[in-house]
């Protein structure tokens, strides 16, 4: 108190107005707390369109800007293409992109496609695959403005191998050399950066895949990519059951045998997500699946994340045996995680959507949902409330995360889609939400 009246006394202030200003200043650090969300982004740190369409994928530019990528609908509830809207870091519409921060493209086909996975290039072009009903699987390249870049495949856009089985998923990633690996339909491909089929990979350029569903894919130093997949097999009483598989590849496009059971390991439920430490060791992010309900679908209780060694054994010195299992208390007890960052101190933030009954995308409420663990897979207590953190967009709201990604200030940037019930079925807003990291 003496040394607080004697700085008082230097500045000539009353020591009262001191101490009232170091309790302020004190009490506004003990408000921002790790996992509110960011008051300085868009409203309240959420970003909501002003149209209709799934918001599937989210990138960083290296100048902070954001891009997310999903469909578009009209308000009659035509689908009218794969979108990009691209925001600023203060989480407002970028107009310099595209047409007032949006575009909308059908990729040289048709309407119907959905963007599902983007990436950025180091000159600032954007890659989108797009997946359709027809089935369609296709990339497509963006100059930094949002316009077609008509130097990529053929004017712009690059079809993939032909293939027999329908597109669940479809996911892109860029490797180090600009070359680019596609998997969907029940292959691994690899583009050249003109978008032209690489044919020193896999097979004429293509490598088979366990699954016709992956959802994620991780590149390794030393090239090796590391593929999730997801499958969703009806069991004999009609009930749906969820299974999992990480694989890996060598970077020629054959399966590493020395990877777990001869190039593949088992992973929890569906495997949704995937991301490397910096240790080498493999996270990946899939949700706790319960039949105990009738079908159409399983019932996700739970985030689920595994960790495995290097050689795709399970590292048992994560969580309890290797994995942890999160619920978001009695009244969220239906959870799935969808999306997977690494923190820079090695904390690890899950992501997706948890609600008071089973989430299938039918006409229930469910909320974003997010939570945060140390490195060994203990919930990280000082993250949101007990590790976890619950979003509510409207109480008549189906609301989920799809994708996030870490901002280098550490904040979390995550796309999410909202939307309630209509006589149109669930067409939900695009929505960007940050999170503050620390």
């Amino acid at each position: 108190m003496q040394m607080k009246k004697e700085v008082a006394k230097q500045l000539k202030l009353p020591a009262a107005l001191l101490i009232g200003v170091a309790v302020l200043f004190s009490s506004s650090l003990a408000m921002a707390q790790a996992g509110q969300l960011d008051s300085t982004f868009a409203t309240r740190g959420i970003f909501t369109s002003g149209f209709l369409g799934f918001d599937n994928a989210l990138a960083l530019q290296s100048d902070g800007k954001i891009v997310v990528a999903g469909n578009f609908f009209t308000q009659g509830g035509d689908d009218q293409g794969g979108t990009l809207v691209r925001l600023n870091t203060n989480g407002t519409l970028d107009t310099s992109f595209g047409s007032g921060g949006v575009v909308i493209s059908g990729f040289g086909l048709f309407g119907g496609l959905v963007v599902s996975s983007i990436s950025i290039q180091p000159d600032g072009k954007i890659l989108a695959a797009a997946r359709g009903f027809n089935p369609a699987f296709v990339v497509g390249r963006f100059s930094p403005d949002g316009s077609v870049d008509t130097t990529f495949g053929t004017a712009g856009v690059s079809r993939t191998l032909p293939f027999n089985q329908p597109v669940l998923v479809n996911v892109l990633a860029l490797q180090p050399d600009g070359k680019i690996l596609l998997a969907g339909g029940g292959f691994l491909e690899r583009l050249n950066n003109s978008g032209q089929v690489d044919t020193t990979f896999g097979i004429n350029g293509a490598a088979p895949v366990i699954s016709v569903s992956p959802t994620a894919i991780a590149l390794q130093g030393d090239g090796k990519i590391l593929l999730t997949t997801g499958l969703f097999p009806r069991g004999q009483a009609g009930m749906v059951s969820q299974a999992g598989s990480i694989s890996r590849y060598t970077a020629d496009g054959a399966l590493d045998t020395s990877f777990g059971v001869q190039g593949q390991a088992a992973s929890v439920a569906q495997a949704s997500a995937i991301a490397l430490q910096g240790d080498g060791k493999i996270v990946v992010a899939g949700a706790l699946t319960s039949n105990l309900f009738p079908p159409p679908a399983g019932n996700d209780t739970g985030f689920g994340l595994v960790r495995y060694n290097s050689n795709g054994s399970i590292d048992t010195t994560f969580g309890k045996h290797g994995g942890v299992i999160t619920d978001f208390g009695s009244s969220a007890p239906f959870a799935v995680d969808f999306a997977l960052a690494i923190q820079s101190n090695g904390n690890i933030i899950a992501a997706g959507q948890a609600g008071p009954r089973p989430v299938d995308f039918t006409f229930v409420p469910s909320s974003l949902a997010l939570a945060r663990y140390t490195s060994d897979g203990r919930l990280d207590l000082t993250f949101g409330m007990g590790g976890k953190v619950i979003t509510n967009l409207g109480s008549n709201n189906l609301a989920f995360i799809s994708a996030t990604a870490l901002q280098s200030d550490g904040n979390i940037v995550v796309a999410a889609s909202s939307g309630v019930p209509s006589r149109l079925g669930y067409i939900p807003n695009y929505v960007v939400a940050r999170y503050l990291g620390h």
